[in-house]
């Protein structure tokens, strides 16, 4: 009797012992974390973070000459790389007309100016600025403007000229031109009042405005 009853208190005890130290686990204050602010040394690196999108970065943006504020006027000759004049994207460099040639030469610079492929004469100088009247595809007249493509024929029957004007002054007008069996590239003035300058075998026919449709008559 008397052991049963020490097992009973032993028993008692154990339990009393465990429920206390499970209060006492309960209860216990947590652990103090330190508020120091991380050191930037201590800071993740760019490379194994990625920074928020902020805003989309857009390829940029090659403008044509002719679309920006100002005319760029061409003084220089084309680079044997520019497409518009030294490949078969140009139908006169692909019929064998490559330059020096006026039409090789003209359309590419239209093409450059408008920046659209142009819907130019396919022949000979002489039919440009009839061609484009009679199909009515481009603006045309009597007046200089920059980046016109300024169109002869010549009293002979000969094949005529075409050359683009570049800058447009009180009294002259300054022309870029290629010349069939001639000169790759060059510059030409003329009055304004007068664009074959003296020439009797020149006939001015008129310009075409390649930057638009024709609407200015």
């Amino acid at each position: 009797m008397l052991i049963k009853f020490v097992s009973f208190v032993t028993a008692f005890l154990l339990l009393a012992c465990t429920i206390t130290a499970i209060s006492a686990a309960m209860y216990e204050e947590p652990e103090q974390v330190s508020e120091e602010p991380v050191r930037a040394t201590d800071a993740p690196t760019e490379s194994a973070t990625q920074s928020p999108a902020t805003e989309k970065q857009l390829p940029e943006v090659l403008e044509h000459p002719q679309t920006q504020e100002a005319y760029t006027p061409r003084l220089t000759s084309p680079d044997v790389d520019n497409t518009r004049y030294y490949s078969s994207e140009n139908p006169f460099y692909a019929a064998g007309y490559g330059m020096p040639n006026c039409t090789c030469y003209a359309w590419g610079r239209a093409y450059e100016i408008s920046g659209e492929r142009p819907e130019l004469s396919p022949y000979d100088a002489c039919t440009w600025y009839d061609y484009n009247a009679e199909n009515q595809i481009y603006d045309y007249g009597d007046q200089p403007e920059q980046g016109a493509i300024a169109c002869w024929a010549y009293a002979d029957g000969g094949p005529g000229h075409v050359a683009v004007v570049e800058q447009v002054d009180d009294d002259t007008v300054l022309l870029s031109n290629s010349a069939y069996s001639g000169a790759e590239f060059y510059m030409d003035t003329v009055p304004v009042d007068d664009p074959s300058a003296g020439r009797e075998n020149w006939i001015f026919q008129g310009y075409i405005y390649p930057d638009g449709k024709a609407e200015r008559r």
